[in-house]
């Protein structure tokens, strides 16, 4: 046992005593060699970096106004797409000068001297407050659109108002039984003070076109679907009815406890006897 014990202790120990008995090569490199290595690496590199970063910019083919460049005209100067994008967003405010082309900090400074002297800029003449021309205003005829000819296709050409609105307005216009007042147009789903405001401008209410419902003949379903009833108003009206054999004039109405003078104004021009 104390033979294998000893000759697993020289196994471990045997790459350490001839680490220590025999020293590991060393490479002598000659210090000529090294700075001829070392400029080498130099010039690759340079040589790497001049190729990757070397643009060609092209002098414009006549004089222009970069205000009116278009997108390909500016690339085919040079610039990439993303820089010619750039240059078009601040052309919009617009440039007035070469130094307000210099101030552009995406068109590299190569490009610019290639360019400057074959730009133009539109003079906009400047005149003191008192003296600023005057033009006539232009008159334009306004769209008026009436209650008893509305329909979806003649709101849809009215400025600013598209199809969800005009359907708004349709849908709530059958619902009633036909507008007889602008006051009703808010009352249209989703109506804001901008289309409001609009359709007040083009819509005419002189002659409203309304259609009536029959207290003395519909039903209590028909009536339960105007927008001024709910099912239990429109249930007392027909309970009234059975009551009465029939309404002989509107303000009986009044008589059910249901219907307060409110809601009598707002029904009373669309119900007839």
């Amino acid at each position: 046992m104390a033979l294998w014990a000893l000759m697993m202790l020289f196994i471990v120990y045997l790459p350490r005593i001839a680490k220590t008995l025999v020293p590991p090569t060393t490479i002598a490199i000659r210090q000529e060699k090294m700075k001829e290595i070392k400029e080498f690496e130099r010039h690759v590199t340079l040589h790497s970096n001049t190729k990757k970063h070397r643009k060609t910019y092209r002098v414009p083919p006549a004089r222009f106004n970069p205000n009116r460049y278009s997108l390909e005209e500016w690339m085919y100067l040079g610039l990439s797409r993303k820089q010619a994008s750039a240059v078009l967003k601040f052309c919009r405010f617009p440039l007035k000068s070469k130094d307000d082309l210099l101030k552009i900090f995406i068109i590299p400074k190569e490009l610019y001297e290639l360019i400057k002297d074959s730009t133009y800029y539109e003079v906009v003449p400047k005149y003191p407050p008192h003296e600023k021309p005057k033009f006539p205003e232009k008159q334009v005829a306004i769209v008026r659109i009436s209650m008893d000819e509305i329909d979806s296709t003649k709101l849809v050409s009215l400025p600013g108002i598209g199809p969800f609105y005009a359907k708004m307005v349709m849908k709530h216009e059958q619902a009633l039984g036909g507008f007889h007042s602008k006051e009703q147009l808010l009352e249209v789903y989703k109506m804001n003070e901008e289309i409001y405001t609009i359709l007040c401008k083009h819509l005419d209410f002189s002659q409203p076109k309304i259609r009536k419902i029959s207290i003395n003949r519909a039903s209590k379903e028909e009536l339960a679907k105007h927008p001024y009833l709910d099912w239990a108003q429109a249930n007392s009206i027909v309970k009234m009815r059975k009551q009465l054999g029939g309404y002989r004039s509107l303000e009986e109405l009044l008589d059910s406890h249901l219907i307060n003078p409110e809601t009598f104004d707002k029904i009373l021009p669309y119900v007839s006897l």
